[in-house]
């Protein structure tokens, strides 16, 4: 079993994400301020990939030896909260983990858990999981399984399966719904994996695909809304010329000031504006009824990769968590130097990855 390119995420990144995400929470609500934005949710819902999964992939398989192969299931994943590996592709939580607890919510279980009580939230991302549905992809000759594990569409499907289970009624779920906070991606990003890295197009080709890859995030958030969603966060995804699996396979490309390459973060900010632009056009188009916002993720990691420290510092003293990671890795032994990436870190590639992709076999 192939396995995507996902690399190795430390609790500072998710501690930025969750900042900006509470500020995210407590603008879209329309609240006073973000402490009573904190306490209004009964339950919260999420959707998205590996970045957001909390188990998914592990509770839908029972092969063990498809198990074994995920690198999620061994350490040093989870090693610094759960103190063991649980199906979480990062060292400790993710980021809804620290936005459910900063909720005072329960961490959301993952949708295939059997017998679970999802009342007080459910958490459908799984990894590969994209905006556009795997037949578009196999349309494009892709056949690898990887991609396959649960689109955007697919995971709402899962969601509106587990509804009667969680609010009963039609009826009843559009007032349960209402007081919900609903996470929809970060999508996009196994998008342009596919594109980059197994049809080996140019950042330049792949925003091709942008607007039909926007154009099903949007369409995701109407169905949400069409269920009894109110409260919706639409995340952007990262500066992809930053992360190391495309540092490690095109960092002979053109670099920018921070060490990120320019080309594969036009595509991301491309995406991410065009992005912005339609949650904004839903939130007016829904404005007597739904609050909807746009998360800015690449202005924040790129931030962090621009100034580590004192962005990490200025993040522990808003957060006022003592102990807090301020360390800005990326992957293991792999930390941020100001200008490039060391360069161990280019020739491996992303930690956490566990297998060779395929663009780099046939180069």
């Amino acid at each position: 079993m192939k396995l995507p390119s996902l690399y190795y995420l430390r609790s500072s990144l998710l501690t930025a994400s969750l900042a900006i995400q509470l500020i995210t929470v407590a603008a879209a609500s329309g609240a006073t301020s973000s402490t009573a934005a904190l306490k209004k949710y009964n339950a919260m819902f999420t959707f998205g990939d590996s970045m957001d999964e909390t188990g998914n992939i592990c509770a839908g398989s029972s092969n063990k030896t498809e198990l074994n192969v995920l690198t999620c299931t061994h350490p040093p994943y989870g090693e610094t909260y759960f103190g063991r590996p649980s199906c979480r592709w990062c060292d400790g939580r993710v980021v809804v983990d620290f936005i459910a607890q900063a909720l005072g919510l329960p961490l959301l279980p993952p949708s295939k858990a059997i017998g679970t009580d999802f009342r007080r939230g459910v958490n459908m991302a799984i990894t590969g999981g994209t905006a556009m549905n795997f037949s578009f992809y196999k349309a494009l000759g892709v056949e690898d399984p990887v991609w396959n594990h649960g689109s955007l569409d697919t995971q709402i499907q899962w969601f509106k399966e587990l509804l009667p289970s969680i609010c009963g009624t039609e009826q009843s779920c559009k007032g349960y719904l209402r007081k919900s906070l609903f996470m929809f991606g970060a999508y996009g990003g196994n998008d342009y994996n596919v594109q980059l890295l197994e049809r080996g197009l140019t950042p330049e080709q792949a925003t091709n695909y942008t607007p039909k890859i926007v154009g099903a995030i949007a369409n995701g958030v109407e169905k949400l809304i069409a269920l009894g969603a109110v409260h919706v966060v639409v995340p952007g995804i990262f500066p992809t010329g930053c992360l190391p699996i495309f540092l490690s396979l095109f960092g002979d490309g053109d670099l920018d000031d921070t060490g990120c390459l320019k080309a594969y973060n036009l595509l991301t900010r491309y995406h991410n504006s065009m992005l912005r632009k339609q949650v904004e056009a839903l939130q007016r188009k829904h404005r007597n009824s739904t609050r909807l916002m746009y998360a800015d993720y690449y202005g924040l990691v790129y931030q962090m990769v621009q100034e580590p420290h004192k962005f990490a510092l200025r993040l522990r003293r808003a957060a006022g968590r003592e102990g807090a990671s301020t360390t800005s890795t990326w992957a293991p032994g792999a930390v941020w130097t100001g200008r490039r990436w060391p360069a161990a870190t280019r020739r491996r590639g992303s930690a956490g990855t566990a297998s060779t992709p395929r663009r780099r076999l046939t180069r």
